[in-house]
């Protein structure tokens, strides 16, 4: 089955998991107990580096106000606060957490998206939450979030110029889960005067990554974890990407919103029914992959393929667009092995996928279109990006010129 279609058809019962997990889970106090704070009182406490579980300065709460009941929110304590670095020129870690006044003795932790850059919505539902069940605010979690240790700039969650900071780095690669439960623990055990009896984790894509790495490595942090869709073997995956964007930015090959439609139909046409049921859902895509060529396939009982190859409307593909489905469909070889032993990335599986067809209208269809070929042509070369990238490349480039100018005295 392809990935579109295992998560639309896992999304329901993965929502009802994450129901279950968060509404059925027993709570219970804690004998570690002191005196509980206003909320206003929590504003410009310090968190001390010896409550974080790995090197940090210290937090600090830079504002915590009660917010009022608003429709579905209830009302609640909203604290923003933010984690030194050990290394000065490090971004900061910026958190929020959102403390029910009616608490159920839990917390929750969302994770991020992409390369994270910004705190998620904690007063909003877990991935795929149920829309007509209370938020696990509503149900009386303490729900907390981080932006992984870094401010993504005008590309948000694409932005991954943090990478030049080794610290930033280790933050994004999982260190800044640990140092955001450690201080969000911190306050929400001072506001409450009890520390939590239960913790669990909400993330999908990269949070989903985030999810299963916080269980994983501090597992007695966590009662248990809503790991949706996780982003896995990143480098690999950003390769594989890289190959399908090159492809898709060359002269004409990109597809248009119909062009995806119509790939979507014709392979439904092709591959729904080998699985022996016809339900609009490509489920034996093995099957599909072996069978379907859009290059020969027919899109209601003509050529998928325009005629000459060339791009003449929205009911077919030209042989620049098919050359770059084809090429996001087939698996890429690496030429070296990376330092986790991968040697190459499957292909996407596009036969029978939602490539991001605007037409659809769904709540969910906006991301679907943003995750998968979103509305523009990729650059080949790129565009720069931000001024901060272009100074450090500046910056490496007149080192290495020095290093090698010293090199050669």
């Amino acid at each position: 089955m392809n990935p579109a279609n295992f998560k639309m058809g896992a999304r329901a019962q993965l929502g009802l998991l994450a129901a279950m997990a968060l509404a059925g889970c027993g709570g219970g106090g804690s004998a570690d107990a002191a005196e509980p704070m206003a909320c206003a009182a929590l504003a410009g406490m310090a968190i001390p580096a010896s409550a974080i579980g790995l090197p940090t300065s210290g937090g600090t709460v830079t504002s915590a106000v009660v917010m009022p009941a608003a429709g579905a929110v209830p009302e609640h304590c909203l604290v923003n606060a933010s984690i030194s670095p050990v290394d000065a020129s490090a971004p900061k870690i910026m958190l929020r957490i959102a403390m029910p006044t009616s608490w159920n003795t839990k917390v929750l932790m969302y994770g991020g998206g992409g390369f994270d850059g910004s705190i998620p919505n904690v007063a909003g539902n877990v991935p795929a939450g149920s829309p007509d069940q209370p938020l696990p605010l509503a149900r009386g979690y303490a729900v907390f979030a981080s932006d992984s240790g870094h401010q993504a700039g005008p590309r948000g969650s694409l932005d991954g110029s943090f990478g030049l900071n080794d610290e930033a780095l280790r933050n994004f690669g999982g260190d800044a889960l640990k140092k955001t439960r450690d201080a969000s623990v911190f306050l929400v055990k001072a506001r409450y005067g009890n520390a939590p009896a239960k913790a669990y984790f909400a993330g999908g894509s990269t949070g989903g990554r985030e999810a299963i790495q916080s269980i994983q490595r501090w597992p007695d942090d966590w009662n248990g974890a809503v790991a949706w869709y996780p982003a896995w073997n990143q480098a690999s995956a950003m390769l594989g990407g890289q190959k399908a964007t090159l492809s898709l930015a060359k002269p004409g090959a990109y597809p248009s919103g119909g062009k995806r439609q119509a790939l979507l139909t014709s392979a439904l046409q092709a591959c729904d029914a080998l699985d022996g049921v016809t339900d609009g859902l490509v489920s034996n895509q093995a099957a599909c992959n072996a069978r379907f060529d859009p290059a020969t396939a027919m899109l209601n009982g003509a050529p998928l393929r325009c005629p000459g190859g060339a791009d003449t409307g929205e009911s077919c593909l030209s042989d620049a667009q098919i050359e770059a489905v084809k090429a996001m469909n087939a698996p890429v070889k690496f030429g070296f092995a990376l330092g986790s032993g991968e040697t190459g990335y499957p292909g996407y599986n596009v036969w029978g996928a939602d490539l991001g067809i605007p037409t659809i209208v769904t709540p969910v269809q906006p991301t679907v279109v943003f995750l998968n070929l979103n509305a523009t042509q990729p650059a080949n070369p790129m565009l720069p990006t931000t001024p901060y990238i272009s100074q450090q490349l500046d910056r490496c480039s007149r080192t290495s010129s020095r290093g090698t100018r010293r090199s050669t005295r």
